[in-house]
C-alpha cells in the first residue's frame, strides 16, 4: 500500500455497509472550505459517497449517489442523510439526475457563500454541480466542465485566491485536468497534463505535502507501492517530483 495518508470516519454500520477507502483529500484549514471529504467503494453497491457539514450543525453529514426505481433505474440521483448527535442519520433526497454511472464526488464551498456544495463527475465525462442551501437541500447548478471520462477529483487550492480547484483523472484521454475555481461557482480549465501509464485508472489526492501553502497532488492506481507526487506551483500547474514519488521504473513517468 502506498505512503499516502487518508482519513477515515466511522459511519453507523446501521445505516451505511462496510466502506474501503478509493481515493480521497482533506483539508481543514480553512473555515467554509473543504471538509473531511473522500471517496470510497462500497462492496456490492453502485454508489459514491462523501462526508461533509450540510446543514451546520457541527455534526458530519454523508452525500451519497443513489440509483432510481421504476423507469429512470438506469439513473441515479443524491442522497443526503444529515447526522444526528445520537449517531443516526435523516435521509434527504434531491430531485435532480445526476448520470448513468457516477465515479466520483467531491464536497466543498465553491461558491464561497459558507455552505457545503457537492460536484459529481460521471463515466461519461460530465462534472455536474450542486449547491447547498445550508439546511441539507442540494440545487442543481449545471454542467461545469466535460472531459473524455472520470475516473477520480481531488480538491484543493491550487492557487493562492482562495478559491477551491479541482484536478480531474480523465481516463479516456489519460490526463489530469486541472479547473481553477472563481469564488462564484464556476471553474475554467487552466491546464493538463499526462498520467503515467494509457490504459489504468488513476485517482488523485490533493495535500500541502511540501508546506508552501499550494496544495499539491498524488496520484496512484492498483499498482502496489506506485504514486507520483506533483508540486503545485501556485498558478494551477504542477511540477513532477522524482524525490517525493515512489515508482517501480523511475523512468517510466516523465509528464510535460
Amino acid at each position: 500500500m502506498s505512503r499516502t495518508k487518508y482519513l477515515l470516519i466511522v459511519l453507523t454500520a446501521a445505516v451505511l455497509p462496510a466502506v474501503s477507502v478509493r481515493a480521497g483529500s482533506a483539508n481543514g484549514s480553512r473555515p467554509g472550505g473543504l471538509s473531511a471529504v473522500f471517496s470510497v467503494d462500497i462492496p456490492d453497491a453502485p454508489s459514491v459517497l462523501a462526508v461533509g457539514d450540510f446543514n451546520g450543525d457541527g455534526v458530519a453529514d454523508v452525500v451519497e449517489t443513489t440509483p432510481l426505481d421504476g423507469e429512470h433505474s438506469d439513473l441515479h440521483s443524491l442522497t443526503v442523510l444529515l447526522g444526528r448527535a445520537d449517531g443516526t442519520f435523516l435521509r434527504v433526497v434531491s430531485r435532480d439526475l445526476i448520470g448513468r454511472n457516477p465515479r466520483a464526488l467531491v464536497v466543498g464551498d465553491f461558491n464561497d457563500d459558507g455552505k457545503l456544495d457537492v460536484i459529481v463527475g460521471d463515466a461519461d465525462g460530465t462534472l455536474l454541480e450542486f449547491l447547498g442551501d445550508g439546511k441539507g437541500n442540494l440545487i442543481r447548478s449545471g454542467r461545469i466542465a466535460t472531459v473524455g471520462s472520470v475516473a477520480s477529483i481531488a480538491v484543493g487550492h491550487f492557487t493562492r485566491d482562495g478559491n477551491l480547484d479541482l484536478a480531474v483523472s480523465d481516463l479516456e484521454s489519460n490526463s489530469a485536468v486541472v479547473l481553477l475555481g472563481a469564488g462564484d461557482g464556476s471553474f475554467r480549465q487552466s491546464w493538463s497534463f499526462p498520467l503515467p501509464q494509457m490504459g489504468k485508472e488513476f485517482h488523485i489526492a490533493a495535500a500541502d505535502f511540501n508546506h508552501d501553502g499550494v496544495a499539491d497532488l498524488v496520484i496512484t492506481s492498483e499498482d502496489e507501492g506506485n504514486y507520483v507526487v506533483m508540486l503545485g506551483n501556485g498558478n494551477g500547474t504542477f511540477t513532477f517530483s522524482p524525490k517525493l514519488s515512489h515508482l517501480k521504473d523511475p523512468n517510466s513517468y516523465c509528464p510535460t
